[in-house]
């Protein structure tokens, strides 16, 4: 009986044996396999999230209807806004690029660096400046994009070639044809907005009608196509010119004959 119990202790044995480090191994591969698991979904958060951190973040900057807005920019150049413009840039601004991104008009001081050119881009053009003062316009509706250089030198850049201005000078480019046509004259008043003017100088009714709609947050519909083609000469202040003294003043000229109707924010002009 003593044998038996010897034989059958020592079959015990053995099995136990080969039992326990099958289940050891089991729970090794098992543990592996959770850190390899954890270790890859950490390799792939850090990669993406490092992904992720090296996208430039863009940021904008709107002046709505009815408003403008001046502000500094990180390099600590000074922007005025007119009103319904956008301006956009990222978050590399000042550090790696000066690049900015124009919808409407804006004007500009600009402070020199040599090592980061400043640029603005609307549309097809973009304006290459190192320090300066110059206004940019160029809304939607616009078929002209005017660039006007009060002090330093700019370089207009186009799909048909560069050109570089002086003080004094304004750029025309226009946008069907893509040609550029450089004057001296206009440059005076073309910022005059940023000092709370209205300035028109030979502007058909079409055009004013717009900035008038921009200025003011109205609507404005001309009914008579001739209108739309008057040309005006005025220099209004808005703080001391609301919407209906400007209608008033033009219509009471020689050359515009018209009527107007306001009801709101809406404004008809007719003949």
């Amino acid at each position: 009986m003593k044998f038996k119990k010897r034989i059958a202790q020592e079959k015990r044995q053995k099995e136990h044996t080969r039992i326990r480090p099958l289940w050891h191994r089991v729970v090794y591969i098992a543990a592996s396999l959770v850190i390899a698991f954890v270790a890859g979904m950490s390799t792939i958060y850090f990669s993406d999230h490092h992904q992720l951190s090296q996208q430039p973040l863009a940021y904008s900057l709107e002046s709505p209807r009815g408003s403008k807005l001046k502000l500094t920019l990180p390099d600590g150049t000074c922007v005025w806004l007119n009103a319904d413009s956008k301006l956009s840039y990222d978050n590399k601004f000042g550090v790696d690029n000066r690049d900015i991104k124009l919808e409407g008009e804006g004007y500009f001081e600009v402070n020199k660096n040599k090592e980061l050119p400043f640029h603005v881009t609307s549309d097809d053009i973009k304006v290459e400046v190192l320090g300066t003062k110059f206004n940019v316009r160029n809304y939607p509706e616009d078929t002209l994009i005017k660039v006007a250089l009060m002090e330093g030198s700019v370089a207009l850049l186009n799909p048909q070639g560069k050109n570089t201005l002086k003080p004094g000078q304004i750029a025309h480019y226009d946008k069907r044809n893509k040609i550029t046509h450089v004057k001296t004259d206009g440059v005076k008043n073309a910022n005059a907005w940023i000092n709370g003017h209205l300035y028109f100088d030979e502007e058909n009714m079409e055009t004013i009608a717009r900035a008038l709609e921009r200025t003011f947050d109205v609507d404005i519909s001309i009914k008579d196509d001739t209108l739309k083609k008057m040309i005006f000469y005025g220099d209004f202040v808005i703080e001391s010119n609301n919407i209906n003294e400007i209608m008033n003043i033009m219509a009471a000229t020689n050359k515009f004959n018209y009527h107007y109707k306001i009801s709101k924010n809406e404004i008809e002009i007719f003949q």
